[in-house]
């Protein structure tokens, strides 16, 4: 018992950085650091409270984009399937599967010349072009059926700022600068009123809505990357942590992200068994969910392409996936991260097993002297070094779910019978303020990783954004604005060498 304190007392400091695991994805794995289209970076899958008569997916992918950067800003991608999967019970197998694609279009037109008219393919921003952006929507079921819910549906356009608002959007009025008003050119217009116009009802009944909004992860990415350089407020006070504080890099950030409410009808078409209650071995409600993204295999440089300067051929291979928040980041080793993306949740126990029961997270925190540091006995560390049953039986919300290949993997779990609550399920917001999830999963999976026990709370409280979440569909926060928000500096030299903290 006395070994077991220790050890949680050990998993309690490690856990109170709440940010040491990569929650998410954003280029874990080398595969995707050239393909940024296909940079699954979290998904979540949840049942509305009360009578769970409504499925929220969100999926989130292209990250870590500048709200100001770049003349074309943040794009819709071409020529990839997005597609969210759900299993039901204890099968991963696809009982049905959303998958929406994009397409933008842009009108080519003459080189130009003195009497041309305001927009067109040759103005240098995307906004003025005339150009479109529009997604479809399928539902495929088990048998390979398709059925087309949804086509020609408008992306939300990026947040550029005060004078994109007027002049594309047509959110106000526009004055020039020879009004001497500078309001068009500093006050923005784009609303959560504007992005709602975005949500599109489809025709299974579902609503659905995809662009540019705020990133909703955060972590101390600076401190990760420096080989796992934790302050000393997230080590319980350590002397041997360096100084605080953590940064949550982030901030500031946008992220593209689709977000799909469906009926539950449409996957339970008899209804929940048992909705309402919770039965503890039952498997007959489970939803087991996860996204992938996909292209066509043979890829050849096309100029006359003026999208995406590609042509795709050959059959759709899959490129990028996510599942639960940590799996491909925080638990696969690097030398598999591309395996990962590359192939089905259906081989995760004989491609991923090993790193699941024997989690180098832990091998790690001993080998910077955590655990030495706290007084942990050895053999309490070797215990906690694997093999951990216990992270499996957890992501499988302990039900009778067997540990073999299509039946335990890297999927978000859910019983729709009852309220979702990680890691039954990932929701966004329903926090105890806006701007802090329900839950915090990396304290949840640092807790089951490092203690043993997901509900053991070992972290300082809950996340926090740097948005407020919506209380209702689509939940996320609307996007940083390009001009006045984000990040970017004035540039002023004042610390000729690297600070101290």
């Amino acid at each position: 018992m006395k070994e077991i304190a220790i050890a949680l007392i050990a998993a309690t400091c490690l856990a109170m950085s709440g940010n040491m695991a990569h929650g998410s994805s954003h280029r874990e794995a080398l595969a995707v650091l050239n393909e940024p289209c296909a940079d699954n970076t979290d998904t979540y899958a949840w049942v509305s409270n009360g009578s769970h008569d409504k499925l929220y997916l969100i999926m989130n992918f292209n990250p870590l984009h500048e709200p100001g950067q770049g003349n074309q800003g943040l794009r819709a991608c071409n020529g990839y399937r997005y597609e969210f999967h759900i299993g039901k019970g204890t099968s991963l197998r696809d009982e049905v599967v959303y998958r929406i694609e994009f397409e933008n279009i842009l009108r080519p037109e003459a080189a130009p010349s003195p009497t041309d008219p305001l927009g067109g393919g040759n103005e240098l921003l995307w906004q003025l072009t005339g150009g479109t952006e529009t997604m479809t929507v399928k539902r495929i079921v088990a048998s390979g059926a398709e059925t087309e819910i949804g086509r020609n549906l408008p992306v939300l356009p990026n947040n550029h700022g005060p004078q994109t608002d007027r002049l594309v959007y047509g959110l106000g009025i526009f004055r020039g600068y020879d009004s001497g008003d500078p309001t068009s050119r500093e006050v923005g217009l784009y609303d959560q009123a504007f992005v709602d116009t975005f949500i599109h009802s489809l025709a299974n009944g579902g609503r659905i809505i995809a662009g540019q909004f705020d990133d909703p992860y955060q972590l101390d990415e600076k401190g990760i990357f420096d080989l796992v350089n934790l302050n000393s407020n997230d080590l319980g006070g350590i002397p041997g942590a360096r100084r605080p504080p953590g940064k949550d890099v982030f901030t500031g950030f946008n992220v593209f992200s689709i977000a799909l409410e469906v009926p539950i009808s449409d996957v339970f078409p008899n209804g929940i068994p048992h909705n309402g209650e919770l039965i503890a071995n039952a498997t007959d409600s489970l939803l087991r969910v996860w996204s992938s993204i996909s292209r066509q295999e043979m890829q050849k440089v096309n100029a006359g392409n003026i999208i995406t300067g590609l042509e795709g051929s050959g059959n759709y291979v899959q490129v990028g996936r996510n599942g639960l928040p940590l799996f491909n980041a925080g638990l696969v080793g690097t030398q598999r991260q591309t395996l990962y993306l590359r192939t089905s949740p259906l081989t995760d126990v004989t491609n991923f097993g090993a790193d699941i029961l024997y989690p180098v997270l832990v091998r790690d925190a001993d080998a910077l002297g955590i655990y030495r540091a706290l007084g942990v006995p050895a053999a309490a560390v070797t215990t906690l070094k694997g093999p951990r049953l216990d992270i499996i039986n957890t992501i499988n919300l302990g039900r009778p779910i067997p540990v073999a290949d299509g039946f335990t993997g890297d999927v978000i779990t859910l019983d729709a019978a009852i309220d979702s609550s990680f890691p039954n399920g990932r929701r966004m917001g329903g926090g105890t303020a806006p701007n802090r999830n329900q839950v915090n999963v990396n304290t949840v999976l640092i807790s089951l990783i490092v203690a043993g026990d997901p509900a053991a709370g070992l972290a300082k409280g809950v996340e926090v954004n740097d948005k407020n979440y919506l209380d209702r569909f689509p939940f996320l926060a609307p996007a940083h604005q390009g001009l006045l928000q984000g990040h970017g500096g004035i540039n002023v030299p004042t610390v000729p060498d690297i600070p101290l903290p």
